[in-house]
């Protein structure tokens, strides 16, 4: 039977008169890569700042490993395995990619930081790093300053201070955002290599990405989750076809 990693039941989110996330539920099995699409204003990252913890939820639950995480702070959070990759890169532009993971690493562990020592004096918090950054295909551009990079160099290393906190499931907002084709195939070989190692939650509109790398599909419209299923049912399913996919019938 297959372990769900993440079950989100009946969760609801209003700001003011709107509705953002209407009893929602869905959830992520243990090794899948699960992708949230819909169209914008359909509530994906309002649901995905609950999931991680950045939002309160008015009602609801969401367990992740069997746990009730409902009312746990996103440092909590974190801490259990759940680590999420923004749309707009957090990455420290004036530091190199080497120090960007060390600093990754400290803050996931509690590391009470020394700031008249560097974080890369630290033999052995220096390999861990550098073998994240291998893991990304960054170890070479290791000394670059982060601002220097290239913005599918910039999303990768995004994604491998995500990946240095050692999640169990990861979600990505978005990571093909503003890449040109030759990055966009470099990333989606990339998070199809990431499938293998972790579970992941991926939000995403661009659809060949998100047909060629997704186990299964949730469509979010309108604040509710209208479908779940593999690619081959959403991609079939009149009702998706009409509301999201932009088909006609």
């Amino acid at each position: 039977m297959d372990t769900k990693i993440l079950e989100v039941s009946k969760l609801n989110k209003r700001f003011g008169g709107v509705i953002a996330v209407d009893d929602v539920n869905f959830d992520v099995v243990e090794g899948e890569l699960h992708a949230l699409i819909g169209p914008n204003g359909a509530g994906k990252t309002t649901l995905i700042s609950q999931i991680s913890g950045i939002l309160d939820s008015d009602s609801g639950e969401i367990r992740f490993s069997n746990e009730n995480i409902t009312n746990l702070t996103a440092p909590k959070r974190s801490h259990l395995g759940l680590a999420r990759s923004f749309q707009i890169t957090s990455i420290f532009r004036d530091f190199t990619c080497l120090e960007n993971v060390c600093l990754a690493i400290l803050g996931h562990s509690g590391h009470n930081f020394q700031f008249w020592n560097p974080v890369t004096a630290d033999a052995q918090l220096k390999e861990k790093s550098l073998e994240v950054l291998r893991s990304v295909g960054l170890e070479e551009r290791s000394d670059v300053y982060a601002g220097q990079l290239a913005h599918g160099e910039q999303r990768r290393l995004d994604i491998a201070m995500a990946l240095a906190m050692k999640p169990k499931l990861m979600i990505l907002d978005e990571p093909l955002a503003g890449m040109s084709r030759t990055d966009s195939t470099e990333m989606i070989n990339f998070l199809d290599s990431l499938k293998t190692k972790l579970s992941i939650l991926l939000v995403e509109h661009d659809m060949d990405a998100v047909f060629a790398l997704a186990d299964r599909i949730s469509v979010m419209v309108y604040g509710r989750v209208i479908a779940n299923g593999t690619p081959d049912v959403i991609s079939n399913d009149t009702f998706v076809r009409e509301a999201y996919l932009g088909e006609d019938t």
